[in-house]
């Protein structure tokens, strides 16, 4: 940690974010045959991976040459990583970005032991094979380019940072909007779902309450929802849809 200058550590920072969006984004294009920007920033930078790198390389660099330990450490630290990061996500936005119930020995959905013993190789192989060239990269920076590269960076993360944060209260308001809707529906009307024709009128408002919110949902808002499937699942049921397909509204 005392050898490495502020400069690195942005340097690093900033191009294990870069790799692990690319590596999202790969994945999401194998599995989806489409592009789907990964990154919760809306530029090529997944910060999780970013922070990860540089725990990796602050605290397990010199466990290098004995692989187990690496290994072990690795496992440890990425899932204290991933589990702190989906705890405050879900904690700040009421929302869960990545859910592995479905996944054996996991806690909380947060982490499970499938994606901690990959992530633990993974790391093996960053710090053996891919930090070092890494590092040689940032050390071939003339010292006279570093200062304006970490401000335009720093200027850069703050701002991108800043958009996001703002789209994603203006995105959470809209979820709560929509709880709201599906919780009155549920008190006031649940009994009467089966009969479509009695239900129209009352729900009427609540439809078009909810038609609205649906179509303040912004560009930014679909780009998390679709880097994110599962963001949505834990906040509300499936009430206005189950609704929505009876009564067959208009958009």
């Amino acid at each position: 940690m005392l050898e490495l200058s502020i400069y690195n550590l942005l340097f690093y920072f900033v191009i294990y974010s870069f790799l692990g969006w690319t590596l999202e984004v790969s994945y999401a294009f194998y599995s989806q045959h489409k592009f789907v920007n990964r990154g919760f920033l809306n530029g090529p930078f997944c910060p999780i991976y970013g922070f990860g790198g540089l725990i990796l390389i602050i605290f397990l660099n010199s466990f290098k040459n004995n692989l187990m330990l690496l290994f072990v450490f690795s496992v440890l630290l990425t899932s204290i990583l991933e589990y702190i990061t989906g705890y405050i996500l879900e904690t700040v936005f009421n929302t869960r970005w990545w859910d592995y119930d479905d996944n054996a020995y996991n806690i909380k959905g947060r982490v499970c032991l499938s994606f901690s013993l990959m992530w633990g190789a993974a790391s093996v192989f960053i710090v053996k094979f891919v930090h070092p060239y890494v590092e040689i990269f940032t050390n071939k920076i003339p010292s006279s380019y570093e200062k304006v590269l970490f401000y335009l960076f720093i200027i850069y993360f703050i701002v991108d940072l800043t958009a996001t944060i703002i789209s994603l209260i203006e995105f959470r308001k809209i979820i709560i909007q929509l709880e709201q809707i599906s919780k009155e529906v549920k008190e006031k009307y649940s009994y009467l779902l089966e009969k479509t024709d009695v239900i129209e009128e009352p729900i009427k408002d609540l439809k078009i309450k909810y038609d609205n919110a649906i179509i303040s949902i912004k560009t930014n808002h679909k780009r998390l929802l679709s880097a994110f499937p599962n963001l949505m699942s834990k906040s509300f049921d499936n009430l206005i849809k189950e609704i929505q397909n009876k009564l067959k509204f208009k958009k």
